[in-house]
């Protein structure tokens, strides 16, 4: 065997090598083709739940005692932005719908110092498509009607008091393309929860 055709033995298993490990790098970026994340919550205000909605007659007709008749409770809901960037250059996600993002769930949680939770801890489901290089806007249920009807929500109605808390918003959802490969991002605002009455509009 001549030493050429030796040369030519020894090096094609290196270079088969070399092209085992740039395939494993391309799939290796695959969990980081796109970055999803909240760019934004309720504009970056602070949320006012209004814990009983006053109807047509503040007052009764004595104009001094609270006329309950035909107050009404509501659900609160949320405008949330969830923007998807583009993360990996490996892949143009312009021209295809790799990374494209869809959330599929998400999960409220109350934080409050010193006091009791204003809202037990809920999850719901959603189909926000997200698609790559872009910022959908999506609504949530921010505080369920149950819980307005119950404790310590429930005790604040007709009164000055207050309870501020902070709620962290967990969002679950997958790549379009990779509907095994789950991830989850969160955002998070404070909300007041009060009796807000009006006394021009009566709500």
């Amino acid at each position: 065997m001549s030493s050429k055709k030796i040369f030519i033995i020894i090096i094609l298993p290196v270079i088969a090598f070399t092209a085992f490990g740039l395939g494993c790098d391309k799939d290796s970026t695959y969990n980081q083709r796109t970055v999803v994340y909240v760019s934004n919550i309720n504009e970056g205000a602070p949320f006012t739940s209004d814990v009983v909605n006053q109807g047509d007659s503040l007052y009764n007709e004595d104009g001094l005692t609270y006329n309950t008749r035909d107050d009404y409770v509501v659900e609160d809901f949320i405008t949330v932005s969830i923007t998807n960037k583009q993360y990996s250059g490996i892949v143009n996600v312009d021209t295809t719908s790799l990374g494209d993002f869809l959330v599929t769930d998400y999960r409220v949680e109350y934080e409050t110092e010193g006091a009791t939770i204003p809202v037990e801890s809920f999850s719901g489901n959603t189909n926000i498509l997200v698609p790559a290089n872009s910022t959908v806007e999506a609504t949530i249920l921010l505080v369920p009607f149950s819980d307005k009807n119950q404790l310590p929500l429930s005790g604040i109605r007709y009164t000055g008091t207050e309870i501020i808390s902070n709620a962290r918003i967990t969002f679950i959802g997958h790549e379009v393309q990779a509907d095994d490969r789950t991830m989850s991002f969160d955002g998070g605002l404070q909300v007041g929860f009060a009796d807000y009455v009006d006394d021009d509009s009566g709500s």
